[in-house]
């Protein structure tokens, strides 16, 4: 899943512009950003990150630096070491 500080209104047109085939939730109020330490809060943004979860819902992996064209096959290859 992916969370974003962005209304529900702006997640769902994102989702549907990108065809994305997995939930995006709406943190507006920046309580799940600022518990997993992603918020920058001078500039009242967050960074982007990614989180692998296991089954077992502990974070298997963390990617400080996400490049999107090649983010999706990096985190598909570690699906695999993690399942």
């Amino acid at each position: 899943m992916g969370v974003s500080k962005d209304s529900v209104e702006a997640q769902e047109k994102f989702s549907r512009k990108h065809g994305l085939t997995f939930p995006l939730l709406a943190d507006e109020s920046g309580e799940v950003i600022k518990r997993y330490g992603v918020d920058v809060p001078l500039l009242g943004l967050a960074k982007r990150k990614t989180f692998l979860i296991d089954s077992k819902g502990r974070i298997a992996r963390i990617y400080e630096q996400v490049i999107p064209s090649s983010h999706a096959a990096e985190v598909l290859a570690d699906l695999e070491s993690v399942a």
